[in-house]
């Protein structure tokens, strides 16, 4: 028959002591104060690979809402050319724009 310990506590066995767990570890693998080269590199080629893929895909984006304000733009300065000209703005005549005087 086991004997219980009056504070509730359970007996601990035998198995679990400290010579068996001083075993088990030393049949474990040594303990590393630092990762491996290959784990490096592994998480190095990982944090660029994630870099290069952001740069792309902020470049992509960019891009195409780059040209989508372009054609905005273009399809703006000919609707405002057209309207102009309904208007009867004379485009021939000189503009200050472009006024050589300015020199």
């Amino acid at each position: 028959m086991s004997k219980v310990p009056e504070n509730g506590e359970e007996m601990a066995s035998e198995a679990s002591g400290p010579v068996v767990g001083e075993a088990a570890q030393a049949e474990a693998s040594p303990v590393r104060s630092r990762p491996s080269w290959k784990q490096v590199a592994v998480a190095a080629g990982g944090l660029a690979v994630t870099a290069v893929g952001a740069v792309v895909v902020t470049l992509v984006a960019t891009h195409n809402s780059a040209r989508m304000a372009n054609a905005a733009a273009y399809a703006h300065g000919l609707l405002d050319g057209a309207k102009a000209a309904r208007d009867g703005y004379d485009f021939g005549e000189d503009d200050d724009y472009f006024d050589e005087d300015d020199d």
